[in-house]
Order: structure tokens, then sequence, then C-alpha cells
């Protein structure tokens, strides 16, 4: 029995010591709008964006302008998800969430929540700081099934008008990673509508325990062509404003902007972005 108990522990020290390698996207979906006609509306395009992802095989999905409705079709087209988020607008159902998808093979929620980018974030559907429209983050806690390694999860969605949300948003994301355990890697999704010399962004690439852009670690294009918003155009060039952000305990492998189109048909009026994460 000793030496069973031996065995034991030791294959499960060797085990944890083996590299775990975490595949991520960040995606604006593009919401629900009455002006988009054709091949813009969700109906056109919700089949091309539920194949993209489900091609990718993605452990972790940040969703951005993403309506109940679209998140159930995205469902019921790309089944395996398990799901964490709220509305903005009710901390319900209504309104655009935040919504995190993770591969319910692989992971399980141990904690979770949303809070709202304000003054006060336990409000539901608060905005203090300029910005006429709400924003909110949601995070969460995940155990990895076969490893039991633990992982937090941040994803998010900036204002596009008021500087000073941006910045104080960054702010409160940090602050609330640092509530949790210095040891918990994290991983920060969303589309932040703000470029990388925006000084909300260098709020969260410096300062105490910053974290790191994957991009920037393993760029695969040049500036000009690393847009990540074209509005339905195709064009490479437009602003990135996108992005995956990891703590110093995971390593980025690779990433990559998706450009995928069926003849011109564009899944979002975003670029998804992956990338291939290792921690160590």
């Amino acid at each position: 029995m000793k030496w069973l108990t031996s065995l034991l522990c030791l294959l499960l020290c060797t085990c944890s010591k083996k590299p775990l390698d975490v595949h991520v996207m960040t995606a604006n979906i593009r919401y629900i709008n009455g002006g988009d006609r054709g091949a813009k509306t969700w109906i056109n395009r919700r089949d091309d964006m539920a194949r993209l992802m489900r091609e990718q095989d993605l452990d972790f999905i940040g969703l951005q302008e993403a309506f109940r409705v679209m998140i159930d079709d995205i469902h019921e087209r790309m089944p395996g998800y398990g799901e964490i988020g709220v509305g903005r607008e009710n901390g319900k159902q209504k309104g655009e969430y935040a919504a995190i998808l993770f591969k319910q093979a692989a992971w399980t929620t141990m904690d979770h929540g949303t809070f709202w980018l304000s003054d006060t974030p336990e409000v539901i559907a608060s905005s203090t700081w300029g910005n006429h429209v709400t924003r909110i983050c949601t995070w969460g806690k995940f155990r990895h099934n076969s490893t039991q390694r633990v992982l937090l999860v941040f994803n998010a969605h900036f204002d596009h008008e008021s500087q000073p949300a941006r910045e104080k948003s960054a702010a409160l994301i940090l602050q609330r990673m640092r509530q949790q355990d210095p040891g918990i890697p994290v991983i920060l999704l969303g589309d932040l509508n703000a470029p990388p010399d925006n000084p909300a962004i260098r709020l969260i690439t410096s300062g105490e325990r910053p974290l790191r852009d994957a991009w920037a670690v393993v760029p695969l294009l040049p500036p000009e062509q690393s847009g990540t918003y074209h509005g339905f155009s195709g064009k490479h060039n437009g602003a990135r404003i996108d992005y995956i952000f990891t703590s110093d305990h995971i390593q980025p492998q690779s990433a990559k902007i998706h450009h995928d189109n069926r003849e011109g048909m564009y899944p979002s009026d975003h670029y998804p972005v992956s990338a291939r994460l290792r921690w160590p």
C-alpha cells in the first residue's frame, strides 16, 4: 500500500508539472442592429460565426455585444460549451452580455460574477464615468478537469466614447484581479475600444502585476495589417482594439486575427482574435 501510495503521488506530481496549452478567443459578434441589412444581419452571420469558433476547438471564448438570442444560437450550433454572464441592463437576460463560453469537457466553473464598470460596480446598470452606454466585465474562476489547475478569465467591453471611462474601467478590472490569489494565472479578453498606445491599455501592460498583450509578444502581422475593427469592409489596417492579455504565469505561443469570410461576407464587423497560450 505504501508503494502504491508513493507511485500515485509521483504520478500526480509529474502530471501537474506538464505544460498545459490553453486556446482562447475574443470576439465582438456585432449586436442585432435594425439598420443592418442583407449579409450583415445576425441570421445571415450566425452560422459562419459559430463555424469559425467550432473549428478552432477553443477552451475559452469572450463574447462582446452578445444578446441572449445570439448566445443561444451559438450554443445550438456549437454544443459542449458552458457559459457565464448576464445581460448588462438588468443583471439577468436584458441587454448585451460580455459572456464567457468554456469547454465543459476540459473546465469546471468554481466561481464567477459580473460587475459594472462604474463607481458602483455592484449596482446593476450603473454608469458614472461619462459613458452613455452601460459597460460590464464578466469573470470566472475555472478548474482544469485533468490537472486540477485553477485559472481566472475576465472578459470586458470598454466604452467607445469616454476616455476617462476606459481608463477607470482598466483600473477597476486590475483592482479586481489583485483581490484574487496572486498565484492564480489570469487571462483578460475583450473589446477595449482603444489602440495599444492608449493610456487605458498602457495601464494594463505596466505598473503592479502588469499583463502581457499576446499579440505584441508573438506578432504575426505588421501594425498596419493588424487591425481588428473593419466595419464589414474587410480592411486589415483598421484600429487594433480587441485584445488577449495574460499574466506572467502564462506564455503566449501564437496569435491570430481571423479574417475568415464567405465571398466577402464577414461573421462580424470585428475580426475575432485567438491565441494559443502555454502554462508551464
